[in-house]
């Protein structure tokens, strides 16, 4: 009931924010239906501003799955939120894609003394600063090729994944 299928909301350009996305579910249409649960999805193209890899980019949307529970003046979100960096691999400088999920249980309050919850009004609850909160914690400050990369000769630069260069050790 809350939200099928795959949703990408986007704001008009203002001064200073470029293309930013958002993920809103509106809890009073849940509660005038008599429902206090539901599941959501969204695609969510996030800025790439947010990864700390050189030269990396987001391959493909943010995938954030999970489900929204009603209890009084709190509501509860759990999933999960899944993401691909592609960028170099920090040894080698190979192409590689990175692949994270991370999961969530986060309380969102209209209670503006509850400082431990993601702040919500009138009824509307934005995912996307606990979603990008979750991206930025787990975002890696090193991805490799494999884990055994032998990375590049000091010496010459070759990629020692490859072949061997022939530089002495």
């Amino acid at each position: 009931f809350c939200l099928s299928g795959k949703k990408i909301l986007t704001l008009p350009k203002k001064k200073g924010i470029i293309n930013r996305h958002i993920m809103v579910i509106d809890v009073r249409k849940l509660k005038y239906a008599g429902k206090t649960e539901c599941s959501f999805h969204f695609d969510y193209e996030a800025d790439d501003s947010m990864i700390t890899l050189p030269d990396a980019t987001f391959d493909g949307p943010v995938s954030v799955t999970g489900t929204l529970t009603i209890g009084g003046n709190e509501v509860t979100v759990e999933g999960e939120v899944g993401y691909s960096v592609a960028g170099e691999c920090s040894r080698c400088l190979d192409s590689v894609i990175f692949h994270n999920v991370v999961e969530f249980n986060e309380v969102f309050s209209e209670s503006k003394e509850d400082e431990e919850a993601y702040p919500y009004a009138k009824g509307l609850v934005d995912l996307t600063e606990m979603v990008n909160d979750k991206i930025l914690t787990s975002m890696p400050y090193v991805i490799y090729c494999k884990d055994d990369c032998k990375g590049l000769c000091p010496t010459c630069g070759a990629n020692l994944n490859h072949a061997e260069c022939g530089c002495k050790k």
